[in-house]
């Protein structure tokens, strides 16, 4: 017996040796593993942070394709996918244009290409002009793989994103505030019906509401909260909760250039009629009284409020309002007949904000109102109460909220025919 148990002691050392002998022989190959291991996990992370860059680069860029009307390395172009990256921390970045540059540089590398063509043939919207396409690429450390010889690692990340019209979107009734309730509210017997989509970006309880014995009927009710309907009201389709916020449709806009004061606190009284021109009036413009007023086509530049009281009447054909600051107000019986430019840099555009200013749009008025064009004041709530706009071809309200109460019905077509690049509303998505 006890020389059975001595043998068995003896072949359990013999075991244990060759056991701590092929660790020590695995033990580098297992901290190989482990550092390659690392090394790829560092370098996906960085891929993805890439991607994100790639991502936001193209979108930005996308933004700008209307306005460089495919020019080859358009400067509004390359500005805003480089500001892109330097609002996510890259500042020092190398600019390759149009598939001509390498990835050779040391830091952040830009391509940017308006159409695509990184992948030549295989992309099959290479060459198209209505998308861009972002490659980023940077050399990436290593820090076990320098042991076998490889320092680093050129990683790269590619992004296609297009640019598509407004008559393609469902929606031309876009409330952009993100959080506060009544985004869209409609009030007693009030009626907003349109042929097209209205979506709620406020991520608020009750962002869309609907009282009394109002209306809302249009093609998509879209909320990103919920909605509250109250009374009896008529909502036609019904409403869809929790659907996915969209970017402000004309965010791509940039204000116009003051002329200078061409017209200051300018004042019409009486019992008058008068035609004025585009520029820039200072302080704003009133018209009182039963007064007549006719807009000649262009741009107006408002540095103060545009105030129609009265039983006056406003005509204006090719015309945009532009406000630096102040807003547009309809008071009493005011009868408007406003529509925008069908070409240009503002075609579609009939009234346009500076989104800081939250000074409210007030549509008052009668029967015989029309407002053919888009209303964007992105950062200002709009106030329907009057009656009218039954015979605008189109209109797009791109608000920060909508109210429309007492008694007023508001119409919206979305008839773009007239508009040779359609809507003006843009959606910018990514493709790849």
């Amino acid at each position: 017996m006890h020389l059975f148990l001595s043998r068995s002691w003896r072949t359990l050392r013999d075991e244990s040796g060759q056991t701590l002998l092929l660790f020590t022989i695995l033990l580098p190959v297992l901290f190989g593993f482990a550092a390659i291991a690392i090394d790829i996990g560092m370098l996906r992370y960085q891929e993805e942070q890439l991607q994100s860059l790639a991502d936001a680069a193209a979108l930005a860029g996308a933004w700008e394709i209307s306005y460089c009307n495919g020019v080859a390395d358009c400067t509004a172009m390359q500005t805003a996918a480089q500001q892109a990256l330097a609002e996510n921390g890259y500042t020092n970045v190398t600019l390759n244009k149009q598939c001509t540059g390498s990835n050779s540089a040391t830091g952040l590398t830009l391509t940017l290409n308006n159409g695509p063509c990184a992948l030549g043939s295989k992309d099959p919207d290479s060459g198209d002009k209505g998308s861009v396409e972002v490659v980023v690429a940077k050399e990436a450390p290593t820090y076990f793989g320098r042991i076998l010889g490889i320092p680093h690692v050129l990683l790269s990340a590619r992004a296609e994103a297009s640019l598509a019209l407004g008559q393609d979107s469902p929606f031309c009734i876009n409330a952009l505030d993100a959080t506060d309730p009544g985004t869209i509210l409609i009030n007693g017997n009030a009626r907003l019906v349109a042929s097209c989509g209205a979506i709620d970006d406020s991520n608020a309880t009750n962002a869309l509401v609907v009282n009394g014995h109002a209306t809302l009927e249009t093609t998509r009710n879209n909320v990103h909260g919920t909605a509250l309907l109250n009374g009896n009201p008529t909502v036609s389709p019904n409403v869809t909760e929790h659907a996915p916020a969209l970017p402000d449709p004309l965010s791509y806009l940039k204000p116009p250039n003051s002329t200078g004061c061409n017209y200051s606190n300018m004042v019409i009284n009486g019992h008058t009629s008068k035609t004025l021109g585009p520029g820039t009036y200072c302080g704003g413009l009133t018209i009182n009284g039963n007064t007549n007023v006719t807009l000649n086509p262009g741009t107006y530049y408002f540095t103060g409020n545009f105030i129609e009281n009265g039983n006056d009447t406003l005509t204006g054909n090719g015309v945009t309002l532009y406000f630096a600051s102040g807003t547009l107000r309809l008071n009493g019986n005011s009868d408007a007949n406003l529509v925008a430019p069908t070409t240009g840099e503002y075609a579609g555009i009939l009234l346009y904000q500076n989104p800081s200013d939250p000074s409210p749009v007030i549509l008052n008025g009668d029967t015989k109102s029309v407002f053919q064009g888009a209303i964007y004041a992105a950062g200002a709530p709009l106030y329907i109460n009057g009656n009218g706009n039954l015979n605008a071809a189109y209109t797009i309200l791109d608000v920060a909220s909508v109210i429309d109460n007492g008694n007023a019905s508001f119409y919206i077509n979305d008839d773009y025919s007239s508009l040779p690049g359609g809507s003006p509303a843009k959606i910018v998505g990514l493709t790849e």
